[in-house]
């Protein structure tokens, strides 16, 4: 919920404080926001807490007209959010479960660029894979979390941290999502992908970034639909390292 909450605040902007004041500027209000929102019962007692809570905090009375089409708004979204299956269940990757994620594996790297599945694994992929799964547990540098869907595995997703050179914050570079094919449609790709903004905004990380195939509809339109926007005039550049 926390992300919901810290999306609506921002795009509400109290007072005109953003884009120029720091980007954890709301955060007390924003955590106060989410406790009531756990124990609110409707839109006009969450709107009186936010009233509340941001008149205390800037020491000023606040109208209760803006506070209540914020509150509307995080109320709408959370009812959404909460509309994911109870069955799903995001974990971080461990050596418990290494063996089990050999296919998520094998199956994002066996995907077409738009995304589609192609061919299943083989058993010799299928180690190749354990051994990728291997390397990533034994790096510090990347961060991977599974989705359980009814017991079953049912997609990853892998980030890695980064550092922005113009304000010092953390970056959270997104390099892999994926769901099996059976799992799809379910709301796993949104739940994974609900889990790592809320770790990002946790960290108070500047952005979140990726990049995907340019035919790769159904994820380009995963991610505009939480708000990411394609940066135009950037082009990727790689240097393959032996």
């Amino acid at each position: 919920m926390g992300n919901i909450v810290r999306q609506v605040i921002h795009e509400w902007n109290p007072y005109g404080l953003l884009p120029e004041a720091p980007i954890d500027e709301f955060d007390s209000e924003i955590e106060k926001v989410v406790q009531s929102l756990t124990v609110a019962s409707t839109v006009e007692e969450l709107a009186k807490s936010i009233q509340e809570i941001f008149s205390s905090n800037f020491g000023e009375p606040f109208r209760y007209e803006g506070c209540f089409i914020a509150a509307k708004k995080i109320w709408e979204y959370s009812i959404e959010d909460k509309s994911l299956p109870a069955n799903i269940e995001i974990v971080s990757l461990t050596h418990e479960n290494a063996y089990h994620s050999r296919n998520l594996l094998c199956g994002f790297n066996n995907s077409s660029s738009n995304g589609v599945d192609t061919k299943a694994a083989s058993i010799e992929e299928l180690e190749q894979s354990g051994q990728v799964i291997k390397r990533i547990l034994d790096t510090d540098l990347a961060i991977c979390y599974l989705a359980k869907f009814e017991s079953h595995y049912a997609g990853f997703i892998i980030c890695s941290w980064g550092i922005s050179v113009s304000n010092g914050h953390p970056v959270l570079r997104i390099d892999g999502l994926y769901v099996a094919s059976e799992f799809r449609n379910k709301g796993i790709a949104k739940a994974l992908m609900n889990h790592v903004i809320d770790l990002a905004n946790e960290k108070k990380a500047t952005r979140i970034q990726l990049d995907t195939d340019a035919d790769n509809i159904p994820a380009s339109s995963l991610y505009v639909s939480f708000g990411f926007e394609k940066i135009h005039g950037k082009e990727v550049y790689m240097l393959f390292c032996s």
